[in-house]
């Protein structure tokens, strides 16, 4: 009677093992979905940029973004999350009621040297298809461009050739970025609409 229990128990354990290992690998893989090195892009030009995909926080999973030339966006950040969460959630629980005059959102402001890269991916029958361009948002110190929130803009090809540079005062970052990021001072002219909080 002691062996067979021994033996259930064994097996118990080995099944659970078994599981384990299987559902951190099915983990590793998901993650590194995300981790696929296909941007080339001057890392000189975004502090602490390299390896962005493991050592940053991914805030989002592909969604689809009218407001970015209807392409799928994956979003990076490396520290602006808590605003961000913060943001996000703020502005959904004032879109489900933006009647209410007690449900007035109350943003966070980013800290100075938050980064976000933004990976844009082409639609090809709804989904995701071949990587278009990265598109970066830098904040800087009070002085840079205090009417933009001091942000900058920067966008690059696949390739790395870069496509723009500069804040909202440059006539083609206005037009491409700038002037449609205004619309969210009130949300330190970060969207923050979509949010996963996964790595």
């Amino acid at each position: 009677m002691k062996s067979y229990q021994f033996i259930k128990v064994s097996l118990i354990l080995l099944a659970l093992t078994a599981s384990t290992r299987l559902a951190s690998q099915t983990e590793i893989a998901n993650t590194q979905a995300y981790q696929v090195d296909i941007f080339n892009f001057d890392h000189q030009l975004i502090p602490d940029s390299e390896n962005y995909q493991q050592q940053w926080r991914r805030l989002t999973g592909f969604e689809h973004s009218g407001l970015h030339w209807e392409q799928f966006v994956v979003i990076y950040t490396n520290h602006g999350e808590r605003a961000y969460r913060n943001n996000f959630l703020e502005f959904s629980a004032w879109f489900d009621d933006p009647e209410d005059e007690d449900n007035q959102p109350e943003y966070f402001t980013y800290p100075v040297g938050t980064i976000f890269i933004k990976e844009n991916y082409q639609m090809l029958n709804g989904k995701p298809a071949d990587p278009k361009s990265i598109t970066v948002m830098v904040k800087h110190p009070q002085g840079y461009d205090a009417e933009g929130g001091n942000w900058e803009y920067m966008q690059f090809s696949v390739n790395g050739q870069q496509m723009l540079k500069g804040s909202r005062e440059d006539k083609t970052v206005k037009q491409q970025c700038a002037g449609c990021h205004q619309n969210v001072a009130d949300r330190d002219f970060i969207f923050s609409n979509f949010y996963s909080g996964t790595n």
